[in-house]
């Protein structure tokens, strides 16, 4: 469920941003995900979205759809401090003004610091361009295997707090 908060962050996002496969169809179907072996990156993904109390976001471009894998992705939480984090990761794949922003007001709030986004943004950079992945054809794949396929270390693997 959306909070107000997060609806207008979310379309603050699509004005400020280029919209990266806008058109495209792709809607997260929790159930069939929920039924998925566990460890799979599928089920990995529902259980974030569980654990959390989210709803699969089905509007926005293709960045803000498939937002919560990308958590998965990187091992960050839903944290605010982790969220903060996660956007560096994400302006390092894809020219993201609102990211940027956001990583901004981290550092200048201290709700991270710069150890941390620079360690973000080279996780970033070195893995593989996800905005190129079939996510769906990975979904019954292990999380670790598809982060070794698209060159994700896990961000939680690093001392980051």
């Amino acid at each position: 469920m959306q909070d107000l908060r997060t609806e207008v962050v979310l379309k603050l996002a699509q004005i400020i941003n280029p919209q990266i496969r806008a058109s495209e169809k792709f809607l997260l179907d929790i159930e069939f995900l929920r039924q998925l072996p566990d460890g799979t990156l599928g089920r990995e993904v529902a259980q974030f979205l569980d654990q959390n109390g989210f709803d699969p976001l089905n509007s926005g471009d293709w960045i803000q759809r498939t937002h919560d894998i990308w958590h998965v992705l990187t091992g960050l939480s839903a944290s605010e401090h982790d969220e903060f984090v996660l956007q560096a990761f994400v302006r390092s794949q894809v020219f993201r003004p609102s990211s940027a922003i956001l990583v901004i007001a981290g550092l200048l709030t201290r709700k991270c610091n710069l150890k941390e986004v620079a360690q973000s943004i080279k996780t970033g950079r070195l893995a593989k361009h996800i905005v190129e992945w079939d996510i769906e054809s990975d979904w019954e794949t292990p999380l670790e295997l598809v982060r070794q396929k698209l060159g994700i270390v896990p961000l939680t693997a690093y001392s980051m707090k």
